[in-house]
């Protein structure tokens, strides 16, 4: 068996050189022959060039059917926003028309709610004239019937007698007038402070320029400048953050606008902080400043009710 792997001291070199025979083939025809070479067919196919040039004209078109669907697909997104952003807004103006509806409604009924107790009130008062008069005249014709002085003297006392009394019965009268007309008025604030609440309540929930709009007029009631935070509902962080430049803009000498959220100030409300105090533009602290004007306004006066009890004061 040959030995593949020989150690340094197993080789020696030889001086003379070694004649190896070439093999001897009994017959020639153990020697196999070559085929004849055939000749390979001419390649006719796209060169490299061709096909980078294909690669190259694949990837131009590709890049464009793919800016192609990109730009329709941003279309379709924005009109499908489109959609909803009109949609939201019909619904909001629906919500609102319906507020508004219904306030007409209540003020239809509170109107006639007072207007039938001006009718009852001066009911009443016309049937004590009316009363007061009769009674005057009955008495005026008893005391001429008698024809005697003691007669007419006891006629005259008893109807000063009546006349008291009737005047009591219409000063109660004008009482109870006033007590009525009192208890509509307050009905119809009361009504009409409800219908002020829900309406706004329906345009802060649904119009977002709402806090904008809070924003700039409390900020325009400023009289310190620099730093200004702006506290509104979680909801309008967002939207007001956005707008910071704009109202720079609008108020001068702001140097800087910090946007902070209070989960105690309802949508569409804020209050802004400076270092010389606050403005409260929460939209329940303007309510409560409407309702605070109308209470003011609503005392009955009391020229009315004095010029009647003038009117029969000679009876």
């Amino acid at each position: 068996m040959a030995k593949n792997v020989f150690r340094p001291m197993e080789i020696m070199n030889l001086v003379q050189k070694v004649e190896i025979q070439a093999p001897v083939f009994e017959s020639i025809e153990e020697v196999e022959e070559l085929d004849e070479l055939t000749e390979m067919e001419e390649y006719t196919g796209p060169t490299a060039d061709d096909l980078r040039r294909e690669a190259e004209e694949f990837k131009q078109r590709w890049e464009q059917e793919k800016s192609f669907l990109v730009s329709q697909a941003e279309n379709e997104a924005n009109q499908i926003k489109e959609r909803a952003q009109e949609s939201s807004a019909k619904m909001a103006q629906d919500k609102v028309d319906d507020a508004q509806i219904e306030s007409n409604k209540l003020i239809d009924e509170a109107t006639l709610t007072l207007n039938r107790a001006k009718d009852e009130a001066e009911k009443i008062i016309n049937e004590a004239k009316a009363e007061t008069e009769k009674i005057k005249a009955e008495a005026y014709n008893e005391g001429v019937n008698l024809g005697k002085e003691e007669g007419y003297n006891s006629g005259r006392d008893e109807v000063q007698r009546l006349v008291d009394r009737v005047h009591k019965v219409l000063n109660a009268a004008i009482d109870k007038r006033r007590d009525i007309i009192m208890e509509a008025e307050n009905q119809m604030v009361e009504l009409v402070l409800l219908i002020s609440q829900k309406v706004v309540k329906v345009i802060s929930e649904e119009q977002k320029n709402v806090v904008l709009s809070n924003v700039i007029q409390a900020l325009r009631k400023m009289k310190s400048r620099g730093e200004v935070e702006i506290k509104v509902n979680l909801a309008d962080v967002a939207l007001t953050t956005e707008h910071i430049k704009d109202f720079m803009e609008m108020i001068e000498s702001v140097s800087a606008i910090t946007v902070l959220e209070d989960s105690t100030i309802e949508k569409g409300g804020c209050i802004i902080e400076t270092n010389l105090g606050r403005i409260d533009a929460r939209i329940s602290s303007q309510l409560r400043e409407i309702e605070d004007r109308i209470r003011d306004l609503m005392p009955i006066k009391a020229d009315m009710e004095k010029k009647r009890l003038e009117e029969f004061g000679d009876l």
